[in-house]
């Protein structure tokens, strides 16, 4: 078990500020070696698309892809991947 440490100052207990290279074996993840989170979980994150979306892509029961886009007059557009 990890026994936490802090300091006191005027009767107050506070945490001081740190960072990353300050703290021995804590890494960033890259897409190679885990750090802070996994690698696998990193690649998920890295994944992950940055509003506003261009389209949403859905799996249809028979494996199709399809893509959701919106038209310039707000409408839904589903485009077929590959076809």
């Amino acid at each position: 078990m990890v026994e936490w440490k802090w300091l006191k100052k005027g009767g107050v207990r506070f945490y001081p500020r740190t960072h990353l290279k300050a703290v021995d074996g804590l890494n960033i993840a890259t897409a190679d070696s885990d750090g802070l989170l996994s690698k696998s979980d990193k690649a998920k994150l890295d994944k992950l698309q940055v509003e506003p979306f261009d389209g949403l892509k859905f799996k249809s029961p028979d494996g199709s892809i399809f893509t959701l886009s919106v038209s310039n007059e707000g409408k839904p557009v589903f485009t077929k991947e590959g076809g």
